[in-house]
C-alpha cells in the first residue's frame, strides 16, 4: 500500500517510520515548509503523563502507554540512525509555594497513589537535596519518577535521518492545496497544481489540519492553533529534573540550556514572540530560580499547538471517506504521543484495525462528543 502523509512534524514522521517498518509500499511525506520546524521544533520535549494528570481517564492511559513505549523507541532510533534523542528518565518535580498549592498537590498525590501512579511526596528538605538551586520558598513538592523528557529537535533529526536511509520521501516546501476525493475515497492530494496519488492519505498537519479538511468538506473535529512561547538560558548546568511550578516549567538540557515554558495563547496563526509573553516566563523562572533575576534570556521562540475539542488528539480513519486518516489535535502532548500515534495510524492504514486504547480518539468519537 502506498501512503501520502500531509505534515512533516514529529507525528507525521513517526507515522512514516512505523509504516515503513510494517511493510508499507511507497511513503511520501509532504511538508509546507521545512520538515519538523513547526510545533515539533518549538516544543520543550517533556514526557509528563503523570505530572499533568488530575484523573486516570482515556487520555491519561494513552499518554502513559506512549511514555512506556519511549525507551524502546529511543533505543531503536539510535540503532537505525546513530542519533541519540537524549531520553532522560531523571523524573519530574511539581513544586508548591503556598499552603493552598501544597494542599492541592497532596490531594492529587492521594488520588494518584490510589490509581497506581508512581509518585513520591517531597518535603522542602528533599527538594533542597534534589535541586539545591531551587527557591527556598518551595514548601512542598511531588516527584514523578517515571516522567522525563527528550531533546525534541534531535528527535526530529533522527526521524528525518530514518526517512533518508529507508526510502521515505520527504518533500519540503510542498503545501497540500487540496485533498483529492473521488467517489467517496481519498486518492491523493494536489500540490502546486500537480496531483499526487496514493492508496491512503494521512492528514498530520497539526494546527493546519482543519484548513485542508474543511476545504474538502470532510467532517472531522475542528482543530485550532494555540500559541506557546518559550525562552531559554544558555550555560546553565545547575539542574537535573524537569520542574513545574510558579505558573511555568523548567527543562534542563544536556547542552547546558535551560528551557522555560510556556504560554498558552489564542492568537490565531501568529507566532510572534511578545514582550508580555517573555516577561511572564521570566517571572516564573525567577520565582523558581532566584539566581536568574535580572538575567536576560539567550533565546526565545513560539510555536502553534494543534487543539481539538477537550484537548484530546484525533487519530484514525475519517468516517465517510475511504482511505482518509487523521493524526492531529495533540495540543501539548505531541512529542509524548508520537510513538503511540504512529502505532495507531499504522494499524488503521494497513490493517483496518483500532486497538482498544485508540477508540476514544477516533474522528467519529470526537464528533459525537462535540455534538453531545
Amino acid at each position: 500500500m502506498n501512503v501520502l502523509i500531509i505534515g512533516g512534524g514529529v507525528i507525521g514522521l513517526a507515522a512514516a517510520r512505523k509504516l515503513r517498518l510494517a511493510g508499507a509500499g511507497r511513503i511520501t511525506v509532504l511538508e509546507k515548509g521545512r520538515a519538523g520546524r513547526e510545533a515539533s521544533w518549538a516544543a520543550a520535549g517533556m514526557l509528563a503523563p503523570d505530572a499533568e494528570t488530575e484523573t486516570v481517564d482515556a487520555m491519561y492511559r494513552l499518554c502513559r502507554r506512549s511514555n512506556e513505549l519511549y525507551s524502546d523507541f529511543a533505543e531503536r532510533l539510535a540503532d537505525e540512525t546513530g542519533i541519540d534523542i537524549e531520553l532522560d528518565r531523571t523524573g519530574t518535580i511539581c513544586a508548591a509555594f503556598s499552603e493552598t498549592e501544597a494542599k492541592h498537590l497532596n490531594n492529587r498525590l492521594a488520588s494518584q497513589l490510589a490509581a497506581g501512579i508512581r509518585t513520591e511526596s517531597l518535603s522542602s528538605a528533599d527538594v533542597a537535596r534534589l535541586e539545591p538551586r531551587l527557591s527556598r520558598d518551595v514548601s512542598a513538592a511531588v516527584l514523578f519518577p517515571d516522567n522525563g523528557q527528550v531533546e525534541n529537535r534531535k528527535l526530529v533529526s533522527a526521524l528525518l535521518e530514518f526517512a533518508r536511509r529507508n526510502s521515505v520521501e520527504v518533500l519540503e516546501d510542498s503545501p497540500a492545496d487540496e485533498l483529492l476525493i473521488r467517489n467517496g475515497r481519498a486518492v491523493g492530494v494536489s500540490v502546486k497544481g500537480e496531483s499526487l496519488e496514493a492508496d491512503a492519505v494521512v492528514v498530520a498537519a497539526g494546527a493546519w489540519a482543519s484548513k485542508l479538511l474543511v476545504k474538502a468538506d470532510v467532517r472531522c473535529p475542528q482543530v485550532t492553533p494555540v500559541k506557546g512561547q518559550i525562552i531559554a538560558y544558555e550555560h546553565f548546568s545547575a539542574m537535573r529534573h524537569v520542574v513545574y511550578g510558579a505558573g511555568g516549567y523548567l527543562v534542563p538540557r544536556r547542552d547546558c540550556r535551560l528551557l522555560v515554558g510556556a504560554t498558552v495563547e489564542d492568537a490565531g496563526f501568529n507566532t510572534d514572540v511578545t514582550a508580555d509573553g517573555v516577561l511572564s516566563l521570566r517571572r516564573s523562572a525567577e520565582r523558581l530560580l532566584p539566581e536568574l533575576a535580572g538575567r536576560e534570556p539567550d533565546d526565545k521562540w513560539a510555536g502553534l499547538r494543534p487543539y481539538a475539542g477537550g484537548g484530546q488528539p484525533v487519530i484514525g480513519a475519517v468516517p465517510g471517506v475511504s482511505g482518509l486518516f487523521v493524526a492531529t489535535g495533540h495540543f501539548r502532548n505531541g512529542i509524548l504521543l508520537a510513538p503511540v500515534t504512529a502505532d495507531l495510524i499504522t494499524e488503521a492504514v494497513l490493517n483496518d484495525s483500532v486497538p482498544e486504547i485508540g477508540r476514544p480518539f477516533l474522528p467519529a468519537s470526537g464528533m459525537e462528543a462535540a455534538a453531545s
